[in-house]
């Protein structure tokens, strides 16, 4: 079933989610309603009309506090048409994948004043801004040349984004324009300067090159042609409600929305673990060997091979592919390494997995050995058996509904928009790299007595540099996605580190580390500035993270030196560190405590905890990093 398509008749069973939901809410039940609405939304067997109702259902409940843990995501929708349709969809989809969001909306072509509401204190601040153009102004009859149109909605949406950053509302999600038919002009004249189909096109150029750092770009008109303009807009919806999109339009759209507040907010999946019978290529290779698998010379095996190149992409974009298959170890590498129309090589996988047991155990191996959550994994795998096994053994990992035919593998995976970014790193383009350097020091530890002689052999060594333009992307990505090593999982956007670094005395520090199996990259971070109301003299460290592949070798330790070291430098008294405990960072909960530090938040205080050491009375932790010349 395509997204967004209504079960066929008679297929629905009598009792559906939403009224069995409805049945446990009214019982107060509402935990377990809720979580049979996440499975659904997940399994995607509601109907776009049936994800709105769910919506509704789910906004309900977070207004009324039945959610449990950290408060919900806050969305602000603002559109020059009206939003209502496209807020409770966003919050089904967003609960679908495992992210509460109050997602609430603006009046009606109103942008600039609720704004200015917020400034005022009427309306509470959100987390992300949602901004939702229509052509109504842009493409209306008058006295406006067509071009004089489009230079003031740029002229418009400009002054949004500057009232948005006077607010300190940095992550945007600005959606674009779109057209609904050619106009009176038709196809081939539309496509003239000033028509209908040029118009809409070089506005959104326009747009994507104005639009404000850090801001995530939803293609509306790109959208609403994978599905088709006349599935896509009901132009009777707009008449009545200034609502131009259909059922499934808007579930289409806030799909991708969903995608920009991720990709804002915690970054994109990490990991896509693939099978490989079937998948990767046609047929079993345990029966066929090596080069009998179907890999090219008829379309399904050109569609295999296709798949393969498009899988290849993704690694060098820097998503980690990993196997897990149920076979033989010899006969799940036998088409690497002899079959010639082979596209992916071993070498594009960050852990390959071949054993009999269940998938799930063997997800659990990689998820430990990568040192990623599950949370970050994607499972593509042709078997509805296996699907629903990992459905149900790990809620946590996205599972792919893998069409049947090959042909269809590169679209039912792109649906899913598990993978879309900001902005790609240098860092990324080499993280498969990365881990396969892992592997070898891993290896190479096997035979050496103790950690400590383990780490010496790494050969680590680090510089450390101040943030600037040069590695800004990679600070704000590694802000957006580090979970583990990460003290208060503060997700700063890159313009408000540049505020924070404005503030006098202020320190930000990033560490780039290598050994002698290879470069890591950029992977420490430090934000600090003194705080008067701290205490004079008292450097907080605001925020503290490493990425999950150095934790554990004692890389935490050279940075603290360091930050320890620019307090002397700075002439501060006092050091001053937060953690603010979630899910994810339980490793660094003794963090402090590790360094010496001594807590000064009491036994129930609200976090971020706090804790302090003297300057003075710091004592260097033992690392087995130097500092590289």
């Amino acid at each position: 079933m395509r997204p967004g398509d209504a079960p066929q008749a008679g297929s629905e069973p009598k009792d559906s989610p939403l009224k069995a939901a409805r049945r446990l809410q009214k019982a107060g039940r509402s935990n377990e309603a809720l979580l049979l609405l996440r499975d659904s939304l997940r399994r995607d067997v509601l109907s776009a009309e049936e994800v709105d109702t769910a919506g509704r259902f789910i906004l309900g409940e977070l207004a009324s506090g039945s959610v449990e843990g950290k408060p919900p995501l806050r969305i602000l929708c603002l559109g020059q048409c009206t939003t209502t349709w496209l807020c409770t969809s966003l919050a089904a989809v967003a609960w679908g994948m495992g992210t509460p969001c109050a997602v609430s909306e603006g009046a009606f072509d109103n942008i600039l004043q609720e704004l200015a509401d917020i400034g005022k204190g009427k309306r509470e601040r959100p987390d992300v801004l949602v901004l939702l153009p229509w052509s109504q102004r842009l493409l209306r009859s008058g006295s406006l040349a067509p071009e004089e149109g489009a230079d003031s909605e740029i002229a418009f949406w400009r002054q949004v984004w500057a009232s948005a950053e006077s607010l300190g509302l940095s992550r945007v999600v600005q959606i674009g324009y779109d057209w609904v038919h050619p106009g009176p002009e038709g196809f081939h004249l539309g496509e003239q300067a000033g028509n209908v189909l040029h118009l809409i096109r070089s506005v959104n150029e326009s747009l994507r090159v104005a639009l404000p750092k850090g801001a995530y770009f939803v293609p509306l008109e790109a959208i609403s042609g994978t599905s088709g303009r006349s599935r896509f807009y009901d132009m009777r919806r707009y008449h009545w409600t200034k609502q131009p999109f259909s059922e499934l339009g808007t579930l289409l759209l806030a799909r991708h929305v969903f995608a920009g507040i991720r990709a804002l907010t915690t970054g994109a999946k990490k990991v896509l673990v693939l099978d490989l019978d079937n998948t990767c290529w046609g047929g079993v290779v345990g029966e066929t060997g090596p080069l009998g698998i179907d890999l090219g010379g008829n379309p399904d095996g050109e569609a295999f091979r296709s798949f393969q190149a498009y899988l290849k992409t993704l690694a060098s974009r820097g998503i980690l592919l990993a196997i897990c298959s149920k076979n033989n170890p010899e006969d799940a590498r036998g088409p690497f390494e002899q079959n010639p129309n082979m596209v992916l090589a071993l070498s594009d996988f960050a852990a390959f997995e071949a054993i009999w047991g269940p998938k799930a155990e063997s997800i659990r191996k990689i998820s430990q050995g990568l040192n990623l959550g599950l949370d970050s994994f994607v499972f593509f795998d042709d078997s509805k058996v296996e699907q629903e096994h990992i459905r149900q053994a790990l809620p946590e990992v996205a599972v792919v509904d893998v069409p049947g035919d090959p042909s269809e593998f590169v679209r039912s995976l792109q649906e899913g928009l598990w993978f879309e970014t900001l902005q790609l790193t240098a860092e990324d383009q080499q993280r498969t790299a990365y881990y396969l350097a892992e592997q070898q020091r891993q290896g190479s530890g096997a035979n050496l007595a103790s950690m400590e002689e383990y780490l010496q052999s790494l050969e680590m060594a680090a510089s450390l540099d101040q943030i600037h333009d040069g590695n800004m992307q990679r600070v704000v990505q590694l802000l957006a996605k580090t979970n583990q090593f990460n003290l208060t999982t503060r997700r700063h956007t890159e313009e408000e580190v540049r505020r924070m670094l404005e503030v006098p005395g202020a320190l930000g520090l990033t560490l780039h580390l290598k050994d002698k199996f290879g470069d890591y990259g950029l992977v420490g971070l430090v934000l600090a500035m003194p705080a008067p109301e701290a205490g004079a003299g008292t450097l907080v460290i605001e925020t503290l993270l490493m990425s999950c592949r150095v934790i554990g070798r004692t890389v935490e330790h050279f940075l603290m030196n360091r930050v320890a070291e620019a307090a002397v430098a700075l002439g501060l008294d006092h050091l001053l560190g937060e953690y603010d405990p979630t899910p994810k960072n339980q490793v660094v909960r003794g963090f402090w405590e590790a360094m010496g530090f001594q807590r000064v938040s009491p036994t129930d205080a609200t976090p971020p905890l706090r804790f302090e050491s003297s300057v003075k009375g710091y004592v260097p932790r033992t690392t087995f990093v130097r500092l590289q010349g």
